[in-house]
């Protein structure tokens, strides 16, 4: 098989043909494995070796993109809002709407989306 790296770690892989710019790797002992998780794959001795730090970090990435697009669309629609709409709330949802604001812009910390407040519609 053929493997492309970047940054050590696998970006691309053929079973059959050729990888412009691949270099040949014996199988991996695990290929449903390996075609789950071949970005967590780095070529050591001319073998493919799982790191398992590198796949949770891919995974907290994608988690952390994730939680972006949600705090883009769900979020930001409601606090971007003009002026005319926030003079409409009440002291207490102003405060809820801050702290709810606040915990979106820490989501990628935290890893937690916050509940939106109920009378947000």
């Amino acid at each position: 098989m053929q493997v492309l790296l970047e940054n050590g770690y696998v970006s691309s892989y053929a079973f059959d043909g050729n990888i412009i710019g691949g270099i040949e790797v014996p199988d991996p002992p695990d290929i449903e494995h390996f075609e789950a998780h071949f970005q967590s794959y780095l070529v050591r001795d001319g073998t493919l070796e799982y790191d398992e730090q590198q796949n949770i970090e891919l995974k907290r990435k994608a988690l952390c993109d994730d939680l972006r697009k949600r705090r883009e669309t769900e979020c930001f629609s409601y606090i971007n809002r003009g002026q005319f709409w926030y003079d409409q709330l009440s002291e207490k949802q102003k405060a809820e709407l801050q702290v709810w604001y606040s915990d979106w812009l820490k989501v990628t910390d935290t890893l937690t989306a916050p509940e939106k407040p109920s009378w947000l519609n």
